[in-house]
């Protein structure tokens, strides 16, 4: 009997190839940024459903965390993610309180 992964990035490269993974984040990002770019429209178009718009933005983010997470497995990055994504924080809580001193 075959024992199932459970890693499902790992079994996802495995299963699909590197090549596939990077074509179907570029797709998910760009249908994240329609969906907003959609939203975004919205408040000039009386008849669209606002619901509907906020469920595909959803949609979209849950697809790009996977394939996010899906890349920092690819290119073995979680540690250096993490330490990234805290610099970038501390750097925008910098310039956050910049701003709010400034007005």
């Amino acid at each position: 009997m075959e024992k199932k992964n459970k890693n499902p990035y790992k079994n996802f490269m495995e299963t699909f190839g590197d090549d596939y993974i990077l074509r179907i984040s570029i797709e998910e990002l760009s249908e994240l940024i329609k969906a907003i770019c959609k939203y975004k429209r919205k408040m000039e178009d009386v008849d669209t459903d606002e619901k509907e718009l906020r469920h595909k933005i959803l949609d979209g983010i849950a697809d790009v965390e996977i394939c996010i997470e899906e890349l920092a497995y690819l290119f073995d990055g979680f540690d250096e993610i993490n330490k990234i994504k805290s610099e970038k924080i501390s750097i925008g809580a910098e310039r956050a309180k910049k701003f709010k001193d400034k007005h």
